[in-house]
């Protein structure tokens, strides 16, 4: 029998220090390339799942992956939802969402689960975006909405730059963008 397809129990035991490493091992296949519109095939859920044993000496069968990672993909959307609605910021620094007790009453009412980031944030925030969004900008190309938006001629400039040179991404150091010749 397949120990990556054994029925374990339901709830599996997702400590900090195990979701850590499963986030940094689903970054990996993703910088790999591995994962596929929005999941990873069978062959790379069975890598995974072999990948955290090794590191954490915990079993989990594919579906309890899968689960997990879609319960993260979920924090991860309703977090973003949260930080980009009106009245809400984002300390990177600190990890800690900021606006006034008026706005967050509101929001609480309509989106109660959001409770829990007004203390603590959301700890993986940027390497599960760097997940689960594929059109992430970084660099010169990434702006943040409360940036003031270019002039006309910095827009026009920027797009001749992009368009004209393209842009060489380092994966491995997202401080390098550089143009190509």
């Amino acid at each position: 029998m397949d120990p990556h397809d054994v029925d374990v129990e339901d709830k599996a035991d997702w400590s900090s220090r195990t979701e850590t490493i499963f986030i940094r091992i689903l970054h990996d296949h993703v910088k790999k390339g591995d994962l596929q519109t929005s999941t990873f095939t069978k062959k790379i859920w069975t890598t995974i799942s072999d990948e955290l044993f090794e590191q954490s000496q915990k079993r989990f069968n594919v579906g309890q992956l899968k689960s997990k990672f879609n319960r993260l993909c979920k924090k991860h959307r309703e977090f973003s939802d949260l930080i980009a609605y009106t009245g809400f910021g984002w300390d990177l620094v600190s990890n800690t969402v900021t606006s006034s007790k008026a706005v967050w009453a509101e929001y609480i009412k309509r989106v109660p689960g959001v409770k829990s980031y007004r203390k603590k944030g959301f700890e993986h925030y940027q390497t599960l975006g760097e997940i689960f969004n594929t059109t992430t900008a970084y660099g010169h190309l990434c702006f943040s909405s409360n940036q003031v938006p270019l002039s006309s001629d910095e827009d026009r400039e920027l797009e001749e730059d992009y368009l004209g040179h393209g842009v060489h991404v380092d994966i491995e150091d997202d401080d390098s963008i550089e143009p190509l010749s």
